[in-house]
């Protein structure tokens, strides 16, 4: 009977600690700015080439801006966007190619349909291979 309220215990101090770093992400997540903004992408193609584009939206997450401004080409999926073609240049499968996105030189955390924009932005597709 002690060992069952020791597990019982154990598992509503699992509960509450999960519950409580969800809030914690919840209340700490990047927010997406509201109204009108000048967002740059700089797409960097496989070979090494690039080409900037400056976007004007009112988007307020990156895969929607990147779509409307006819930017990239992709799958939606359980995950959201996966960019599959940036400024017209393809991933390639066999070759293992995917689309980085990076802000200012940092890799994202987030997929393009969950990372807010805001003005001022600058982000980069790069050609990449893993």
């Amino acid at each position: 009977m002690k060992e069952k309220k020791k597990i019982l215990l154990s598992l509503a101090a699992l509960a509450a600690a999960a519950v409580l770093l969800l809030g914690l992400w919840y209340v700490s997540r990047p927010q997406p700015q509201v109204g009108e903004k000048t967002v740059v992408v700089q797409v960097i193609h496989g070979d090494r080439t690039s080409k900037e584009f400056t976007c004007r939206t009112g988007q307020e997450y990156l895969g929607p801006m990147l779509l409307e401004e006819a930017l990239v080409q992709g799958d939606t999926g359980p995950y959201g966007l996966f960019i599959t073609a940036a400024d017209g240049e393809t991933a390639r499968d066999e070759l293992r190619q995917w689309w980085c996105i990076t802000r200012d030189g940092q890799q994202v955390d987030t997929g393009a349909d969950s990372t807010p924009i805001a003005d001022g932005d600058h982000f980069e597709l790069t050609l990449s291979t893993y």
